[in-house]
């Protein structure tokens, strides 16, 4: 086990996983500690502001083990609290954002298919798939964003802008007029 104490910060650190122990009394003339399960040494401070080191045993680590083992324990019993509605809404529009641009990812190869006219009937249902996907996850997108934009969820209403603006990605994605 490895153990260094940095007094000044009031850090301990066993095998390398740092943990701040504020309320332990570290000795004010205490600059650090280093000790690798056997061996080790001790950093003082002196009087005129240099260090001096001697050698340190398990005992002498041992208080500062004990302390952040209790407060590692002490974090572990924590409970982080449930998350809020707005959190879980911004969850949520997180990862529809990110599967909307994983669909646009695999909506590139059978696009560039299809405008090269090499497209299969395989590309041609992927992209069906694709835009399914992406129509659902738009919808989820703009109910969650604006809630009193749409009476009933599942048939969103649009304006005349929004559905040939839509048209035209369609047309985009599977050659739809």
């Amino acid at each position: 086990m490895r153990v260094t104490v940095i007094a000044p910060d009031k850090l301990v650190l066993i095998n390398d996983e740092a943990l701040k122990l504020s309320e332990f009394d570290f000795d004010e003339y205490l600059h650090a500690i280093q000790f690798d399960d056997q061996y080790g040494h001790i950093e003082f401070q002196t009087p005129d502001g240099g260090v001096s080191t001697a050698p340190v045993s398990a005992f002498e680590v041992q208080p500062y083990v004990e302390a952040w083992n209790a407060e590692k324990a002490r974090l572990d019993a924590i409970v982080p609290p449930e998350p809020t509605e707005a959190e879980i809404v911004e969850q949520r529009i997180a990862e529809i954002q990110q599967a909307l641009t994983a669909n646009d990812s695999a909506s590139v190869r059978p696009l560039r298919a299809k405008a090269a006219g090499t497209a299969t009937d395989a590309d041609k249902a992927r992209l069906v798939e694709l835009e399914t996907q992406a129509q659902a996850l738009r919808s989820e997108l703009v109910a969650l964003t604006n809630p009193e934009s749409f009476e009933d969820q599942s048939q969103p209403e649009q304006s005349s802008t929004k559905q040939s603006f839509l048209k035209k990605c369609n047309w985009l994605r599977m050659g739809k007029n």
